[in-house]
């Protein structure tokens, strides 16, 4: 099947066609009851400068930075969290940001092989997550400082939670790359499990 055929599938119907109902034998009124063996492809990940137990750590531990840096930085009674637009940008980041929260935590939690449409889960968690929550982030204390020098509000404190919400907005930059730069394998797949690779 082509991947702009697969593409155009809705996730039941990628589902089913990646997965063949098989009966089997259950102590049960039926006798039978119905598993789903996957039949679809097998992907891993590859690094390409160390392991990937050393990437998953790097981008674990930038993720859980990066969410106490804006998390601590949110909390701050602060004219920079004050200012309506950059609140409300904050708020908007949250979404890709979940997204970006999501992706990492089955990234790490992802066993050496995983299905192809899991894969394409993940990656759209980072690619749709990482990017557009670091802009709007970014965009939220930039404009949330730039109010408080119009105000005359400005100061050190200030100062501080911006760097603290731009550095938790380039982690996700940070993240995204070295997601990015992983290499995919694709394997056949041979009675539901990894074969050779493609």
């Amino acid at each position: 099947m082509s991947m702009e055929k697969q593409n155009r599938q809705s996730y039941r119907d990628r589902y089913f066609s990646d997965n063949e109902a098989v009966k089997v034998a259950a102590a049960n009124r039926r006798g039978y009851r119905i598993i789903y063996r996957y039949l679809g492809l097998w992907r891993s990940w590859e690094s390409v400068t160390g392991t990937l137990a050393q990437k998953k750590r790097v981008i674990g531990l930038a993720e859980l930075t990066s969410v106490c840096l804006y998390l601590g930085c949110a909390a701050a009674d602060s004219p920079v969290n004050r200012v309506r637009i950059a609140g409300g940008l904050g708020l908007l980041s949250v979404l890709p940001w979940l997204l970006e929260v999501s992706g990492v935590l089955r990234f790490l939690l992802a066993k050496e092989y995983v299905r192809d449409l899991s894969m394409e889960e993940i990656d759209g968690s980072f690619r749709y997550g990482c990017c557009p929550r670091a802009v709007l982030a970014a965009l939220s204390g930039l404009l949330g400082m730039v109010e408080c020098l119009q105000l005359g509000e400005a100061s050190y404190r200030e100062a501080l939670l911006l760097a603290g919400i731009l550095l938790s907005a380039s982690l996700s930059l940070v993240i995204w790359r070295l997601y990015d730069k992983l290499l995919v394998n694709t394997y056949r797949n041979v009675n539901g499990t990894p074969g050779s690779k493609i």
